[in-house]
């Protein structure tokens, strides 16, 4: 029975199970002498390149090797590699299909710099591909890029991505409040069934002028007296949204922090006796 050394030997000149057998060792140096037989196969190349104990130098030779090079597997497992070489890892990234980039872009064993270049090819790539593309994607990539899909895309797109279980509040909100996202999303976002029912992400939403005013009714109903008068003093709040708000507080007997604004009378509101609390309904 041969030792590890041996096998280590065997793996410069071996070939076929004594090939495999020195190969499964998983030595470093093994697996660098088993790189420059001739008798590598494919499913060895991609077992090497697959391999946590395979050293950056050997993954570098594999890629750049002419035997594998129209082996679309090895050259996936390659840049999958977290040991890979960056200047060799981002070689290959012309090579790869769309979709085995987007699960890239969620594989946090990978160095971010490599994942961060990876989101900016995909990125640039949106425009032009399919909807059937995008919502695939959508299912695969990490947050950022699902967001940057939800701000580009059109209706059907956007609810793939809403659907994302990569999603969180801390993805949504910040969506929500910038100036930039368009009226579409800003309404799917509010009658989502999950995003709407979330305090934080209703919160938001009350800041934002194209909020529906039935979605902007039911929120406020659910909102806490605190947060109510404090949306009430935010300038950030549209103006047709406060009377709701202020609407909303006197029911529940609850005092502004500030005085009041001028308000107006809501459509269906009763109650004439408001003078003395700063305007009228």
């Amino acid at each position: 029975m041969s030792t590890v050394p041996d096998r280590i030997k065997a793996a410069q000149s071996a070939e076929g199970d004594e090939l495999w057998l020195a190969i499964k060792t998983q030595h470093p140096d093994a697996l660098e002498n088993a790189s420059l037989n001739r008798h590598l196969t494919d499913d060895m190349a991609l077992y090497i390149a697959k391999n946590k104990n395979t050293t950056a130098e050997t993954l570098g030779f594999l890629a750049g090797d002419v035997r594998f090079r129209e082996v679309y597997r090895v050259k996936l497992a390659i840049a999958k590699n977290p040991k890979t070489p960056q200047r060799v890892a981002l070689s290959l990234i012309k090579y790869l299909r769309i979709f085995d980039l987007a699960d890239l872009t969620r594989n946090r064993r990978i160095p971010s710099i490599f994942r961060q270049k990876v989101e900016l090819v995909i990125t640039e790539k949106v425009p032009a591909l399919p909807e059937g593309v995008k919502i695939a994607i959508a299912k695969r990539a990490c947050a950022d890029l699902v967001i940057t899909l939800m701000e580009r895309s059109d209706q059907q797109v956007i609810d793939a991505c809403l659907e994302s279980p990569i999603l969180t509040e801390e993805h949504i909100r910040p969506l929500v409040l910038l100036p930039r996202t368009k009226p579409g999303l800003i309404k799917s976002i509010a009658e989502h069934p999950k995003w709407s029912l979330r305090y934080s992400i209703k919160y938001a939403l009350l800041r934002n002028a194209y909020t529906p005013m039935k979605q902007v009714e039911k929120f406020i109903e659910g909102m806490k007296v605190s947060d109510l008068q404090d949306l009430y003093d935010d300038p950030r709040v549209p103006s047709v949204t406060k009377p709701f708000i202020y609407r909303e507080l006197k029911e529940r007997d609850a005092t502004l922090k500030s005085a009041p604004e001028e308000v107006y009378e809501l459509q269906g509101d009763e109650d004439e006796d408001s003078e003395g609390q700063g305007g009228e309904f």
